[in-house]
C-alpha cells in the first residue's frame, strides 16, 4: 500500500442563504505548516460571512487533504 505523505489543508465554507440555498466552496490549498496564517484566513472568512448579513448560517472548517499525480481527494482549479 502507498503511503501518502504529500498533505495540504483547505478551508472549507458551507454557507445557508436567507432563501434556504447551500452553496460549499473550497479555498486553498495551504501547506499545512503554515497553520497560523491558515487560521487566520479562516477567522477573517468567518468574520466576513457573519458582517455581510446574506446567510442564515454559514460553517468555515480547515481540512486535511491529500494532492498527488493520480491519487489526490481534490481536484486544483485556478478561479481566475
Amino acid at each position: 500500500m502507498t503511503s501518502r505523505v504529500g498533505t495540504s489543508v483547505i478551508v472549507k465554507a458551507t454557507t445557508v442563504s436567507k432563501n434556504g440555498e447551500e452553496r460549499t466552496i473550497y479555498y486553498g490549498p495551504f501547506l499545512p505548516h503554515v497553520g497560523s496564517a491558515t487560521t487566520t484566513f479562516a477567522d477573517e472568512l468567518e468574520h466576513e460571512l457573519e458582517q455581510s448579513g446574506r446567510y442564515a448560517s454559514w460553517d468555515v472548517t480547515i481540512e486535511t487533504v491529500f494532492i498527488g499525480e493520480g491519487e489526490s481527494d481534490c481536484a486544483v482549479t485556478a478561479t481566475r
